[in-house]
């Protein structure tokens, strides 16, 4: 541990903010190391939890110091005042307006504590070392030209006492307790040393927030419950609780309240943190670049790199007696063209005055904070754009899709389906997707348009199923397709585009290298301290954006979220389509002589001729028991040059009949000669 915290605890309020300071530099770091690696090992967690122990013990202390010099400036100011009346007090003051510009009643100037006194000097030094001159001089705080008067009490409501006014906040040096005037609020303000702040635990406000010297208490109930804040709303604005105010002659409004000048308001809104960026495989290159080699291109090769050989073309041979099966070889191409990425730089550098930071310290870190954030998403919006540039444009028709929850899950699905066959990947290999994040919104405006479907309330996760049910991964950016003109994000935008682009690629093929190569918190360089100004920080990242093994789409899909869906039809069950089954003979071999038989659903026709009609066949068929007269039709032949093709009817009307089989061992001449049958068209109604 770099940090330990002393046995003895200082007393004095610089020492402990110095010690406070130490902690807070050290919780710095632990912060930059979580944002670097998202998490701490054992020994870095004790050593958090060790500082963050030590920061309360110091704050505890340093209340406990500024209560005490609060005590000790009130027994003082009690002393001074004490046997002094009203009428003394104004006389001091008069004296001192008409002594204002004398250096000789110095003896007159208020001190407060010696402590005091001390963080007044180290203030004067501060600025002074700031404004880049050297002080001359220290001299106590004076409060000289204000007026000693007694703080006027606030107004008392309802004849009570008084339940609103100014008062003090107890860390405030000078503090005083009760209702105070300007004059007490001006002293404790003169008496805080510039930088001075407080812990505060308000989340992206950073370590510190700006010290509070006192506040306005209205004496106004709080209330946290909507019903109890309902009431009270009735009751204040009942017709006897409430007069509108009156106005005189002139116009004016009798009551002066509402002359006060109106509270500055330093704080800003809050950032909102970069959300939907894109996430893709990431590793550091150590040096410029990297480069891999090109892909070979093997269609060609595909297409007659293997052969299949029949027993009888293996034992042909030439008139020489050489065979005349060839078993042709390939060669493994040699790849030289690679594909090489180089790294791109990418930061930010931030300036500021030094005096500024003293002043509107929430200015600047507002101004961080939005930067970090639109840095985040820049970051994003580059990664996309340069996946965008290296994929492949592909835009569904626009007829050929309705809707928006089907046009994008079947268009999805159909190039899923293709980068998976075009790569040889399995049926359920996951493919990535990138959409902008309004994808689920357009679907969801979609599916609530449906007649009779209860889709009204469903949810992300329903709408994330049907990507998951087809093996596609979907990522939602929030800086792709929108914010400009007619496109979601912009305040002006009145309806959903017509169409969505979603990139699409099989998982790994893009990646992205992004590391740190200079960081560089605030800085003082010497060129910037002689006008004033200060480095706030300088960041400058590595970044590459590359694709490799794989095809990438940008998919533009037509979108209308009308809740359409496909055209209904009507089935007529009493008027079925009726479909004979058709099977076709065929010889082959080129037999020069003999005889086959078929055989149907057990029984076996006799001899038929191996040039038989398409009738000899049908009256082949017509002896067997089980076709009678008009079962069969034949068309065709005659054989064995051309094919017969016999269709069942009759009996076996819309009938997927047992097939036929054929035997033509007692064929002959010709090559190999035999005999097949083939189910054309099945029979079904």
């Amino acid at each position: 541990m770099s940090f330990t915290l002393p046995e003895e605890m200082p007393t004095g309020v610089t020492e402990l903010d110095k010690l406070n300071a130490k902690v807070q530099k050290e919780l710095d770091l632990i912060r930059t190391k979580v944002e670097k690696s998202g998490t701490l090992d054992d020994a870095e967690l004790a050593y958090l939890e060790y500082l963050v122990a030590a920061a309360e013990t110091i704050g505890e202390a340093i209340d406990t110091a500024n209560g005490e010099i609060a005590a000790r400036n009130e027994k003082i100011a009690g002393l001074l005042k004490t046997g002094k009346s009203d009428e003394d007090d104004t006389a001091d003051a008069d004296d001192e307006l008409d002594e204002d510009e004398s250096d000789e009643d110095a003896a007159d100037v208020e001190v407060i504590d010696a402590d005091a006194v001390e963080v007044i000097d180290e203030a004067e030094q501060i600025v002074a070392e700031e404004a880049g001159v050297t002080a001359s001089s220290k001299r106590p705080v004076s409060f000289k030209g204000l007026a000693r008067t007694k703080p006027q009490l606030p107004a008392k409501r309802d004849g009570g006492n008084a339940d609103f006014g100014f008062t003090m906040d107890t860390q405030a040096p000078g503090y005083v307790p009760g209702f105070v005037g300007f004059k007490e609020l001006a002293e404790g303000l003169d008496s805080v040393r510039s930088g001075r702040r407080v812990r505060s635990n308000r989340p992206n406000t950073g370590s510190f927030a700006g010290l509070t010297l006192g506040r306005l208490k209205r004496g106004v109930k709080a209330i946290d419950d909507a019903h109890e804040l309902y009431a009270e709303i009735e009751r204040a604005t009942a017709p006897d609780q409430w007069r509108a105010p009156t106005f005189d002659k002139n116009g004016r409004v009798a009551a002066g309240g509402w002359c006060a000048p109106s509270e500055t308001l330093y704080d800003f809104c809050e950032v909102p943190a970069a959300t939907d960026l894109i996430s893709l495989p990431e590793f550091t290159i150590n040096r410029g670049g990297v480069r891999w080699p090109d892909e070979p291109d093997l269609s060609a090769i595909f297409d007659s790199f293997e052969w299949f050989f029949t027993e009888t073309q293996l034992e042909a041979v030439d008139g020489n007696g050489d065979p005349t099966a060839i078993k042709e070889c390939v060669e493994i191409p040699c790849v030289d063209t690679f594909t090489e990425i180089r790294l791109n730089a990418v930061g930010y550098c931030v300036e500021a005055g030094i005096l500024q930071t003293q002043g509107w310290p929430e200015l600047i870190a507002k101004f961080m904070a939005e930067l970090t954030q639109e840095h985040f998403r820049a970051l994003s919006r580059r990664t996309i754009n340069d996946m965008v540039t290296g994929s492949t444009a592909v835009a569904i028709p626009d007829g050929t899709q309705i809707g928006v929850a089907s046009s994008i899950l079947n268009s999805m699905a159909l190039m899923a389906t293709n980068l998976r066959l075009d790569r040889g990947l399995a049926r359920n290999a996951m493919i990535e997707a990138v959409a902008p994040s309004f994808l689920l919104e357009v679907m969801r405006a979609d599916l609530a348009m449906r007649d009779g479907v209860d889709a009204l309330a469903i949810t992300d996760a329903q709408l994330m199923q049907p990507f998951s049910a087809r093996n596609i991964s979907l990522q939602l950016v929030g800086d792709w397709q929108t914010r400009a003109a007619g496109t979601p994000g912009d305040i002006g935008t009145t309806f959903w585009p017509d169409t969505v682009n979603v990139l699409m690629y099989p998982a790994g093929t893009w990646f992205r290298s992004l590391s740190n190569v200079i960081e560089l918190g605030v800085m003082y360089p010497k060129e910037l301290l002689q006008v004033n100004r200060y480095t706030r920080m300088f960041t400058e990242d590595a970044i590459a954006v590359a694709k490799r093994c794989g095809k990438s789409l940008n998919v533009e899909i037509p979108i209308c979220p009308s809740g359409a869906i496909g055209q209904r039809q009507t089935v007529v069950c009493n008027s079925p389509t009726v479909v004979n089954e058709t099977q076709r003979i065929t010889i082959t071999g080129s037999p020069t002589s003999g005889t086959f038989t078929l055989t149907f659903n057990g029984q076996t026709t006799g001899n038929i001729a191996r040039n038989a009609t398409a009738a000899n066949v049908v009256t082949a068929l017509e002896a067997l028991s089980n076709i009678a007269p008009g079962d069969v039709s034949a068309t065709g032949g005659a054989l064995p040059g051309t094919a017969v093709d016999v269709t069942f009817a009759g009996a076996y009307a819309g009938v997927n009949v047992p097939q036929m089989t054929a035997d033509g061992t007692l064929l002959g001449g010709g090559t190999d000669p035999a005999v097949a049958v083939t189910t054309v068209t099945q029979g079904h109604s």
